[in-house]
């Protein structure tokens, strides 16, 4: 049974989202050493690489413009069971690594029309999601999802207290 939490309607939360052992597989898959990681200079516009030394992330896109990862796209068949969706726009996998600071990111949403978005959370940390509608802040912690509007104006973090925040971002109708 799913802990459920709806937050002014906008977010709704689904902790325990996979079973452990399915959660467990798609955390081994991803933290293993040959999981294919990809430097992005920014974490949400171009310009941050040119003014925010501390704006940088890890990714990996696992679907975008109807382009999928041949080889890594299978490990995320137990969210796409349950994720109620009619097409993908986007699935990205973002690592943000530890600093000695909290680096809180720009507003910034997923996309400039009405669709749907969730965000998996792979790890627990200090880190988080916080929503400028309402100031919601939504904790990582593993096997949690939060679902919201892809229109909505959100921000992440990074964490201090483990090596990363692994977030899975989905992007769909």
């Amino acid at each position: 049974m799913h802990e459920d939490t709806v937050l002014e309607k906008m977010i709704t939360i689904k902790d325990n989202y996979l079973a452990k052992e399915e959660h467990q597989t798609l955390y081994n898959l991803i933290t293993a050493e040959d999981f294919p990681w990809y430097f992005n200079e920014y974490k949400v516009t171009r310009q941050e690489k040119e003014t925010n030394i501390e704006a940088f992330q890890f990714v990996h896109l696992f679907y975008f413009q109807w382009i999928m990862s041949p080889h890594y796209f299978k490990i995320l068949e137990p969210i796409l069971r349950k994720l109620k969706r009619k097409t993908l726009i986007r699935i990205k996998l973002n690592l943000n690594p530890y600093s000695q600071k909290l680096i809180v990111g720009a507003y910034h949403h997923d996309q400039s029309y009405k669709a749907k978005a969730a965000i998996y959370y792979l790890n627990t940390n200090n880190g988080y999601t916080q929503f400028k509608e309402g100031k919601e802040k939504v904790n990582s912690v593993k096997n949690r999802m939060v679902f919201f509007n892809a229109n909505a104006y959100h921000r992440g973090t990074n964490s201090t207290n483990c090596k990363n925040r692994l977030v899975l971002n989905f992007n769909y109708f």
